[in-house]
């Protein structure tokens, strides 16, 4: 009964909040997000499976229809397309190769088309939604990081039992000789939580950079905090790095960044269960690891099913309750090997050039407000392309993947749409201090 409540809660709660606003309709599908996975876990029931799914539902009936305003129109043109196209494919197949478990390729389907429109809510935001949506994530990494560290001291068995459902994170150990967990905070397992920090991290960082120096502000300390509290839930060093050399901070923001830099450092050097990357040192282990996802299996496997095997038959998480297909065959821990195999090489062809327009997009040459958020973006997104070479999950990973595909969104389309208003209000766009060095 409590799993019943949680999911009807989350689709009113998301169906309320998005018809409101398009900011606060995305603050509360993040927050169900955020829950989601403690949540299955102390309430593993088909309710609690389906819980992000209707908060999802909940945010599309009163969002996904309204008309864009003319530059966002204009400026997601490009964007539009694509959506339609990689949703319109394995829609095709879905229709066009019924099967005999239905229930199972409509759990493919899910992880192919459901969580692509997005991308289109993301080419929605304006500044001022991308700011308070920004706020929100900030609160909730911290909330976050507070249940990762009273999970590193009381246990991970405190908060999530052993089941079905958390069996993925009973098989995933730090160091130490295995002898302790990787910590998965409110998430459904350690690699979510890693992920979803780094996936916030441009917003956070982007958003703290544009407080003024002299500002005393809650939202000020909020984003500093959030920021570290993030860096110490994946310590991303890509991402500091096009910090450090954006030029985009002040001389006492950049301070302030040397000094949250030197906090995580120095938490990260005093306990070795936080130097989980230092095993990138293990050569043999390393070649290991790449050579189980990406190999000459993946072209024999590839070959064999030219147009795939079906939705779901590729490595798409299929619920416990559902069963495991029988014919599903050899799998490859590659983001890529599984949308291949279920939608064929066509789809992954697709994938592909879609992968290829996102990166061509930049952050544009003249520097407005949010111009380092999408420099850094696009760094995370381009590390999370080529991190799905190494495993499954890129396209299905709860919040993961729905701020990915929002990020996305966003930062292919806001420059041009702000463009194009200047436009529409006739006149060019001119130099701002924002966009000075």
């Amino acid at each position: 009964m409590i799993s019943i409540f949680l999911a009807a809660g989350a689709f009113l709660l998301c169906l309320l909040a998005a018809n409101r606003s398009l900011k606060w309709g995305m603050c509360a599908v993040i927050a169900v997000g955020y829950i989601y996975g403690i949540a299955r876990a102390n309430a593993p029931t088909t309710s609690t499976y389906m819980m992000f799914d209707l908060a999802v539902i909940g945010l599309y009936v009163p969002r996904i229809w309204r008309p864009m305003t003319s530059e966002q129109r204009l400026g997601s043109q490009d964007l539009r397309i694509w959506v339609s196209i990689l949703i319109g494919w394995p829609l095709l197949l879905f229709v066009a190769f019924p099967s005999s478990t239905p229930l199972v390729e409509a759990v493919g389907l899910r992880a192919n088309v459901f969580l692509l429109p997005f991308l289109l809510m993301g080419a929605r935001l304006d500044g001022d939604d991308l700011r308070g949506i920004t706020r929100f994530i900030g609160l909730l990494n911290i909330v976050a990081f507070g249940f990762a560290v009273a999970e590193y001291y009381m246990g991970i068995m405190a908060f999530f039992p052993k089941n079905e459902v958390t069996e993925i994170i009973y098989k995933s150990h730090d160091l130490l000789e295995q002898t302790a967990f990787r910590i998965p905070a409110t998430f459904s397992s350690a690699h979510a939580y890693a992920g979803t920090m780094a996936v916030t991290l441009p917003l956070l960082i982007g958003g703290w950079a544009q407080q003024p120096d002299k500002s005393r502000s809650w939202s000020a300390y909020l984003l500093g905090a959030a920021v570290i509290a993030s860096f110490l839930g994946i310590f991303m060093a890509v991402v500091s790095l096009a910090v450090t050399f954006s030029g985009q901070l002040t001389r006492r923001q950049w301070v302030r960044w040397a000094v949250a830099l030197a906090i995580v450092g120095y938490v990260v050097a005093g306990n070795a269960r936080l130097q989980r990357f230092t095993t990138l040192s293990d050569r043999a282990g390393v070649s290991e690891r790449i050579g189980g996802s990406v190999n000459d299996d993946f072209l024999t496997v590839i070959s064999a099913h030219p147009l795939g095997r079906g939705l779901a038959g590729g490595g798409t998480s299929v619920p416990y309750f559902l069963g495991i297909p029988k014919d599903r065959g050899a799998l490859i821990e590659n983001e890529y090997a599984r949308i291949a195999l279920e939608q064929g090489l066509p789809g992954l062809a697709l994938w592909l050039m879609f992968i290829f327009w996102i990166l061509t997009r930049g952050a544009g040459r003249q520097r407005d407000d949010w111009w380092l958020t999408r420099r850094l973006a696009w760094v995370v997104c381009a590390s999370m392309f080529v991190s799905g070479m190494l495993g499954m999950g890129m396209l299905a990973s709860v919040p993961q993947t729905p701020l990915m595909l929002v990020t996305i969104g966003w930062m292919t389309t806001s420059r041009r749409a702000a463009l194009i208003a200047e436009r529409l209000r006739g006149r060019q766009p001119s130099a701002t201090p924002a966009m000075v060095r």
